[in-house]
């Protein structure tokens, strides 16, 4: 490589403006416009994997990776009677829900029957097949971390792998090296270098490290429901928010449904004000029922049944409002994938309140003690 290509590589920090970060705004879909895009998905053949889905994005999104926030895709999806999707897998993850009609999700060796508000994760890798086995459209939504990948340019994706690639094969691996020494005993554990905790870790812990199985999980709403009352019942005063995460265990600490994102459902009564907050996770929200309205980084956005809307754009101020018939709403937000990189930075006070990175301080408390009796 010459000298002057090189002199072109090397930035001299001094003479460097960085780049400001250019929030996206608040941008929201309605329902109107969905269900239009829905229909005209059930006109004519499926694509050649079998999908009919159309991708809801940003104006601000750019290839590569298009999404409704910056490291999410929201694709609605449709099989009409008889259909079923060719098998894929890809090493991005998603969350997925149902939204009208019935339907089979085969995520591996696993088969979920699907129902209105069903929701399933499908891990990174796992191949994926969906079926329509009733007489009627069944409709989803698909959440997904690949426009994250993109952007990263190492997006992986096929149809019709190998049978010997599903779950199966990870599970027969485990069990033949459990009779086997690992690589990694072999090899020894980490040395302790100098008087800070500091570690030298040799390769064979790179190339097999220990991981709990990601499986993909089903919520049935059915099980779901019957605990929308607890959160519900907290009225107005209560500082958080009325919502269940929709919890996948293998994420852990991350507290997420899958290690990208979490799915929380609230269910909040009429007229509850939420307290104004921000974060650097994007968080999408999908009203399942009732209406209200939010304000981000000081504009009001109303909204209603049906709608999707980008309603936290990285680090925007925002909060939200219910109307008089109270809400159910999905959010999916990419706090794990943050919590992740130590880089999910949260205000939950605005004028007077710090600035914690959840995951590696200890958070925000709330006054839930008022409202459930401290238990």
């Amino acid at each position: 490589m010459s000298t002057s290509h090189l002199a072109k590589s090397i930035i001299d920090s001094r003479n460097f403006t960085p780049r400001a970060n250019e929030l996206w705004p608040v941008h929201i879909v309605k329902a109107a416009a969905i269900f239009e895009a829905i229909e005209k998905l059930k006109l004519g053949p499926s694509g050649s994997n079998g999908r009919r889905e159309g991708l809801v994005t940003h104006p601000a999104s750019r290839e590569p990776g298009l999404g409704l926030a910056p490291s999410t895709s929201v694709a609605y999806g449709v099989l009409l009677p008889g259909e079923k999707t060719q098998p894929r897998r890809s090493n991005a993850s998603s969350f997925s829900l149902g939204l009208e009609g019935k339907g089979l999700v085969y995520v591996n060796n696993r088969v979920f029957s699907l129902s209105k508000w069903d929701g399933w994760n499908t891990p990174g890798m796992h191949v994926e097949v969906l079926e329509n086995t009733s007489d009627t459209p069944f409709v989803y939504v698909t959440y997904s971390n690949a426009p994250f990948l993109q952007k990263l340019e190492v997006f992986y994706e096929e149809y019709n792998p190998p049978k010997n690639t599903q779950a199966t094969a990870r599970s027969e691996n485990t069990e033949q090296s459990s009779k086997r020494s690992r690589a990694k005993e072999v090899a020894g554990n980490a040395k302790v270098v100098g008087d800070t905790g500091a570690m030298l870790l040799p390769y064979e812990h790179l190339i097999d490290p220990d991981f709990v199985e990601s499986h993909a999980l089903h919520w049935r709403w059915d099980d779901v429901a019957p605990h929308l009352g607890l959160v519900r019942s907290l009225s107005q005063g209560y500082n958080g928010r009325p919502l269940w995460c929709l919890y996948n265990p293998a994420t852990g600490s991350r507290n997420g449904t899958t290690f990208s994102f979490f799915a929380t459902i609230t269910s909040v009564a009429p007229n509850f004000i939420g307290p104004a907050h921000r974060h650097v996770s994007a968080a999408i929200n999908l009203i399942l029922e009732g209406d209200g309205w939010s304000i981000v980084n000081g504009e009001r956005v109303d909204w209603e049944m049906g709608d999707i809307m980008l309603s936290a754009p990285g680090w925007s101020p925002h909060g939200h409002a219910i109307g008089p018939e109270g809400a159910i709403i999905l959010t999916v937000q990419d706090h794990p994938l943050h919590i992740g990189a130590e880089s999910l930075i949260w205000q939950e006070d605005l004028k007077n309140g710090p600035i914690i990175t959840l995951g590696a301080q200890a958070g925000f408390e709330t006054n839930i003690s008022q409202f459930r009796g401290g238990e």
